[in-house]
C-alpha cells in the first residue's frame, strides 16, 4: 500500500486532484477523514493540512506527497524531491503598504506578519534586521490595515490580493515550486511502486505540453520539404498511403511550437494536416 499525501483544502488541492485523476486515480472527497481509498487498491490517500505534507513524509505516515518548495523549507523537514509539476508555483514575498515603505528604507524594526514564521526568521536573521514576527494562521494580507504588523511575508500568485489589500512587494525570498515527494526509507522499500507513480505523473505533465500532429504528403520532394520543417522528439514517424507516392507524417512538438509549425509544413506542402492533444507521453 502506497500512502500519498495531499492538502486537504487550499489553493492547489482541487488542481492536484485533477492531476491524479488524469493518471487513473478516482479520489473520493475527503469529508472529515484522514484516509480515503482510491479506485487502485495499492494506493491510498492522506488528507492533511499543506503545512503538514512534509513532516507527514517524513515521519512515514505517508509514503509520498505533494508539497510545494515553501512548505519543506518551513517545517524543516527532510524529504526525497522527485519530481517538480508545472503548476502551483508562487513567490514568497516581502509587501507593505503601497507608496510607505521601500526596500531602500527598509531597515528593521518592524512588525512582520505571516504563517511562515521560519522562513520569515532565517530571511531577517540573514540580513541582520531585528523585527517582530506576529503569527497568523491565514489572511496576512489583511495584517496591515488592521494595524496588526507593518509588513508582511506570505505567498504570492497572480498578486490581486496584495493589490486589492493595498500592498506592494518589496522584495522577493524565492520561488515556491509544487514538488512530489517521498519518504527516504520508502524509496528504497516501495522503489518499483513509488517509481509507478512518479513515471505515471510525469507522463501527464509531459504530454500537456506537447501535441501530435499528423500530416499528409503527396510526393517524395515534398516529403523531405515537410520533414525538414518539422520538429519531433525524435525522429518523424512517415507511412505510406494507400494512394502510390504519398506519405502521412506523424510528429510530436512542443506546444509553443505549433503555430510556426503548422505554418512551415503547409509551405513545404504538407496537407489535411490534424493537431490532436495526448493524455500521456513516456519519454
Amino acid at each position: 500500500m502506497i500512502k500519498l499525501a495531499i492538502p486537504n483544502k487550499g489553493r492547489i488541492c482541487n488542481d492536484i486532484v485533477r492531476l491524479l485523476e488524469k493518471i487513473g486515480l478516482e479520489v473520493p472527497e475527503n469529508g472529515r477523514k484522514l484516509y480515503v481509498n482510491t479506485n487502485n487498491p495499492n494506493i491510498q490517500i492522506v488528507y492533511v493540512r499543506a503545512a503538514d505534507i512534509p513532516l507527514y513524509i517524513q515521519s512515514g505516515v505517508a509514503d509520498i506527497g505533494i508539497t510545494g518548495e515553501d512548505m519543506i523549507q518551513e517545517s524543516g523537514a527532510v524529504v526525497e524531491k522527485l519530481l517538480k509539476l508545472n503548476f502551483g508555483s508562487c513567490k514568497i514575498a516581502v509587501a507593505a503598504p503601497k507608496d510607505k515603505l521601500k526596500s531602500s528604507e527598509y531597515t528593521g524594526g518592524l512588525k512582520v506578519a505571516t504563517k511562515l514564521v521560519n522562513i520569515s526568521k532565517r530571511y531577517f536573521a540573514d540580513r541582520n534586521k531585528f523585527v517582530e514576527i506576529v503569527r497568523l494562521a491565514g489572511a496576512v494580507e489583511l495584517a496591515p490595515a488592521l494595524g496588526i504588523a507593518d509588513i508582511i511575508v506570505d505567498q504570492v500568485s497572480t498578486g490581486t490580493t496584495l493589490a486589492e489589500n493595498n500592498l506592494e512587494i518589496i522584495d522577493v525570498l524565492f520561488t515556491s515550486d509544487l514538488y512530489l515527494v517521498a519518504n527516504t526509507k520508502s524509496m528504497v522499500d516501495k522503489e518499483k511502486e513509488i517509481d509507478e507513480i512518479k513515471i505515471s505523473i510525469e507522463s501527464v505533465i509531459t504530454a500537456e505540453d506537447k501535441r501530435y500532429v499528423m500530416a499528409n504528403v503527396s510526393s517524395e520532394e515534398n516529403l523531405q520539404k515537410v520533414i525538414s520543417s518539422v520538429p519531433s522528439m525524435d525522429s518523424p514517424t512517415v507511412l505510406n498511403l494507400a494512394k502510390k507516392g504519398e506519405y502521412a507524417i506523424h510528429t510530436v512538438i512542443d506546444s509553443k511550437e505549433l503555430i510556426p509549425t503548422i505554418r512551415k509544413m503547409k509551405r513545404a506542402g504538407a496537407k489535411d494536416i490534424l493537431v490532436m492533444n495526448m493524455s500521456r507521453v513516456v519519454e
